[in-house]
């Protein structure tokens, strides 16, 4: 088996398929229909995954997310939600609240669990990386001592510089919308025509040797945010 995943979905039918499709792929499955039954559940050491449904009889698949991101066990399992709801304001809520994918129903079995082992992938590499150091490709960050090295380099990164590469870096491969960004160095009201974390990407982007290149660790995604590469 691959790893246990939390499914919470209300639905019987929808229940059912889900449970059949991860079964197909390896995993085993825990399910629950409610806020209630998920938070149970999560007292099981074995889950790598959840998937969530947001609408629940009892509360806002968002209130299990929260929940998660915070448990001492779980906090870097892989989320993915799993809704109907054309309105992508709880989607990409979700997403700033640390769900690492979503997927629209109905959806093609292999679409899921294609997404689905991503975020698992990620979800394994932060675990590794949570501690006082972090390191990627030739660079290391120094959470403690508020130092990052490239390589024997030491790269001299203003405090919120420094804030949002650390953002970045902890999440690797997963994209980090702007207005998330913004909320960590300063908690400002986000305007989509703000120019404030492009230019701090510039500058971090500069101090670590792109050269007005494609940089080789922070990615743009148009019209949302940026990633740090795998």
């Amino acid at each position: 088996m691959k790893g246990t995943i939390l499914v919470v979905e209300d639905d019987v039918v929808n229940l059912k398929i889900l449970n059949s499709i991860l079964d197909n792929y390896g995993f085993s499955t825990l399910n629950a229909r409610n806020y209630e039954e998920a938070i149970e559940l999560l007292d099981n050491d074995s889950i790598v995954a959840a998937i969530l449904d947001l609408n629940l009889p009892d509360a806002n698949g968002l209130e299990i997310l929260k929940v998660i991101r915070n448990h001492s066990l779980h906090k870097n399992i892989a989320v993915l939600i799993v809704t109907v709801n054309q309105d992508k304001l709880d989607t990409v809520i979700g997403l700033e609240m640390g769900a690492d994918d979503y997927i629209l129903k109905p959806f093609h079995h292999r679409e899921l669990v294609a997404r689905l082992n991503a975020a698992i992938r990620r979800s394994k590499v932060i675990s590794n990386l949570m501690g006082p150091v972090i390191t990627l490709q030739d660079l290391t960050i120094d959470i403690e001592k508020r130092k990052v090295f490239k390589g024997d380099e030491t790269i001299e990164l203003s405090y919120k510089e420094f804030e949002i590469l650390y953002l970045l870096a902890s999440n690797p491969g997963k994209v980090i919308p702007r207005e998330t960004i913004l909320d960590k160095i300063g908690g400002l009201t986000y305007n989509p025509n703000s120019r404030v974390v492009d230019m701090h990407i510039s500058s971090i982007r500069r101090k670590l040797g792109s050269n007005g290149k494609k940089s080789p660790y922070i990615d743009t995604v148009s019209g949302v945010g940026y990633r740090f590469y795998e």
